[in-house]
């Protein structure tokens, strides 16, 4: 009986080892997943960084980015002036990841495209600090 119950186990152990999966997630996927939402503009940083937090929507009078998951996007802005009575509106467009940590970011802005990159700087579930490139490098 003992030799059976020792066989079993092996025999089960090795049918786990086999269904277990050993790939890694894709990156993409995990900056998808976690990106993808709502980001209010909270404060810059000393040196130029933008840190946003997640928030139900685009609201209110600050900026912000709606990512969607497979690359859409709204981007909340002001007018153009900056005298008061502020116009905020929340432009259509598009991002990509184009390497580790860089975002590729299209939309329109007063009637012309605007295209730039945001560099990631650190990602949670709840804060999204990063900072616009506009050199594309």
């Amino acid at each position: 009986m003992t030799r059976i119950s020792i066989g079993m186990l092996m025999g089960l152990t090795l049918i786990l080892a086999a269904c277990t999966s050993t790939s890694e997630p894709d990156p993409g996927t995990e900056l998808s997943g976690t990106l993808a939402g709502v980001w209010i503009f909270e404060e810059e940083t000393e040196d130029g960084a933008k840190v946003f937090r997640r928030a139900a929507a685009l609201t209110g009078e600050r900026t912000g980015y709606e990512f969607g998951e497979h690359g859409g996007l709204k981007v909340r802005t002001a007018g153009w002036c900056g005298t008061p009575p502020l116009t905020w509106s929340n432009l259509d467009g598009l991002w990509e990841k184009t390497a580790e940590g860089l975002l590729d970011i299209r939309h329109a802005w007063r009637g012309a495209p605007r295209e730039y990159q945001l560099e990631i700087i650190s990602l949670s579930s709840r804060r999204l600090v990063c900072r616009e490139r506009n050199d594309g490098g």
